[in-house]
């Protein structure tokens, strides 16, 4: 069951500032204007900073961020699958803002992308349907701040003993209770447009638009500005709100522990250990109890989502329809704010989806998959030294010769 119903992202109105012209174009939240303030610190946001890419045609770029986590859920390993699929005939340059260490390519034949100096940048001639991929890794202490979910795991253990981090891999030490912790981290504030009225016909088919991409399969891209919704609207006063902006994030995965045959509990979950649930501004908390020493098994996928019910048109079958009901002002009041909450995810969702950032034109998705680190099965173990007499002999014979020749040069001298 999902943990919080409708979008329930824009915050209430705490300033407004009537705009002078009477009627006017309202522009809409676009992407580029909420990046985040972890994300522009790790990159760079100036317009100077983002350099552009030039593709001859659409691109499909799928993505799969792989964060492995150490016993408290901290980012220790991040890395993203990234798949291009090049459509159009002609050369290329895919640039992205990265930063990333090291590229491996997964597709035979082609090269990975430049990463020098973090920069992540593909570059060739593509025939028609060129294929690229490459496993990228990246800095997990820059990647903690820009991840749209933060996981937290402890122990606490059933004699009463202080609570802790689990031990690497998810190892459990004893009996207990593994408490999961997840929150949305994508929630910041921000200045959205708003006006006193606008016409009904004109907000009913970007919102029909954004609903029918809600409804469809979560892990695509978010309508924006960029593609789907219109770049502004007529309006009647318009102005601006202060609030704050999220973006939901569809969890789904698993915590199970090896062996063990305890029932997960909190919202969203089933006794089996499946987790499943819509997150918006919020945390949300989950206790699995264990029976003895175990490992914890922890799965989960995160996307950026729309839900379906918050883009429900009141008392019609669409907005299209609704739009020919002839709404009163307070109607197309709500229904023009709503387009502007759309716009505001889509365009914060930017941030993340594209995750690594490359300006494309086309389709594409972008999944976080959350897991434990393996646990390191080296140990590096200090080596016992013992002395030699022979060698040190020698070095003291080597010192007091090059003592005494000092002595000399400084008599001569």
């Amino acid at each position: 069951m999902p943990w919080r119903p409708a979008i329930a992202l824009v915050g209430a109105a705490v300033v407004m500032m009537p705009g002078a012209a009477w009627a006017a174009d309202l522009e809409l939240p676009a992407p580029g204007q909420q990046d985040s303030p972890e994300l522009c610190a790790v990159v760079g946001c100036l317009p100077d900073r983002r350099k552009t890419s030039a593709v001859p045609g659409d691109v499909d770029n799928t993505e799969v961020v792989l964060v492995g986590m150490d016993g408290a859920g901290r980012p220790t390993r991040v890395q993203v699958e990234q798949r291009l699929v090049l459509s159009g005939s002609g050369d290329y340059v895919v640039r992205e803002r990265g930063p990333a260490r090291a590229a491996t390519a997964l597709v035979n034949g082609e090269d990975p992308p430049v990463t020098k100096f973090g920069a992540v940048v593909w570059q060739g001639f593509t025939p028609g349907d060129r294929r690229l991929g490459a496993l990228l890794t990246l800095d997990p202490e820059l990647e903690e701040a820009r991840l749209p979910l933060s996981v937290s795991v402890t122990f606490r253990p059933a004699d009463g003993g202080p609570v802790r981090a689990l031990d690497a891999g998810g190892q459990v030490p004893a009996a207990g209770s593994v408490l999961l912790r997840i929150e949305n981290r994508t929630t910041q504030p921000t200045e959205l447009p708003s006006a006193r009225d606008a016409n009904a016909s004109d907000l009913a088919g970007p919102l029909d638009r954004a609903r029918g991409i809600a409804g469809a399969l979560a892990g695509g891209r978010l309508p924006s500005t960029a593609g789907v919704l219109p770049a502004s609207v007529p309006v009647i006063a318009p102005g601006r709100v202060l609030g704050t902006s999220t973006v939901p994030l569809r969890v789904t995965g698993r915590l199970t522990v090896a062996g063990d045959h305890g029932e997960l509990r909190g919202p969203g979950t089933s006794p089996a250990g499946d987790i499943s649930g819509t997150l918006a501004g919020s945390a949300v908390e989950l206790v699995r109890p264990v029976s003895g020493p175990g490992r914890v098994d922890l799965a989960l996928d995160v996307v950026p989502v729309l839900d379906p019910r918050s883009l429900q048109p009141p008392d019609a079958a669409s907005w299209q329809a609704w739009a020919l009901t002839r709404p009163d002002p307070v109607a197309r009041r709500a229904a023009l704010d709503l387009l502007v909450q759309v716009a505001a995810i889509g365009a914060r969702a930017a941030s993340y989806s594209p995750y690594l950032g490359a300006d494309l034109p086309g389709t594409g998705s972008t999944t976080f998959r959350y897991a434990f680190a393996a646990a390191d099965p080296t140990e590096i173990r200090p080596s016992t030294l013992t002395p030699q007499k022979g060698p040190i002999a020698l070095v003291l014979l080597a010192f007091s010769l090059l003592l005494g020749n000092a002595v000399l040069i400084w008599r001569q001298s």
